[in-house]
């Protein structure tokens, strides 16, 4: 009877050593889009562009100015508001504010404070840059939503912007 005990016990506590196999959890939530640490902080004034994704706005003398979360900010012609025309597009990796004053347009490029010249907006320069004005923690989740997101890899550059996917064992949830 002991043996028959004894067999049963190691039978039971074998089985219960065996992996289970882990299950595959699918959530809808946010992936970083990446822009490399080369190409973040390159900015420079362009021929104008496209609307992306249109943020703040606002007047300055004749002209308008419209940030494009993550990519730039638009300069708009206003001197005959009912013909308004674009004229240059300032590309600015992940902007998200700008402002005007004086003729110089200031705005955040991730961790960065650029300054350019607009006072005259067919000849856009760059002034400066102040590095590391803005802490780069932000990055690390998407501020505009709760739930799951994957995980910021910084070896992979900076966070550009946050896409919907649907994602495979999310680790970070906020």
């Amino acid at each position: 009877m002991k043996r028959l005990i004894f067999s049963f016990t190691i039978i039971v506590l074998l089985g219960s050593c065996t992996k289970k196999k882990e299950e595959t959890v699918i959530k809808e939530g946010y992936k970083p889009v990446y822009i490399s640490k080369e190409q973040a902080f390159k900015v420079k004034a362009e021929p104008p562009s496209v609307f992306g994704e249109p943020g703040k706005m606002f007047l300055y003398q004749n002209m308008i100015f419209v940030t494009d979360f993550g990519s730039g900010v638009h300069v708009i012609d206003n001197s005959d508001p009912s013909h308004p025309k674009k004229v240059a597009f300032i590309s600015i990796p992940g902007v998200v504010d700008a402002a005007v004053k004086n003729g110089v347009l200031f705005a955040d490029n991730f961790t960065d404070l650029v300054a350019f010249d607009v006072s005259n907006p067919v000849d856009i320069k760059f002034k400066k840059r102040i590095k590391n004005v803005y802490p780069l923690n932000k990055q690390m989740y998407p501020e505009f939503a709760t739930g799951y997101f994957e995980c910021v890899d910084t070896t992979k550059g900076y966070v550009l912007r946050w896409e919907k996917a649907t994602l495979e064992n999310p680790k970070c949830y906020r």
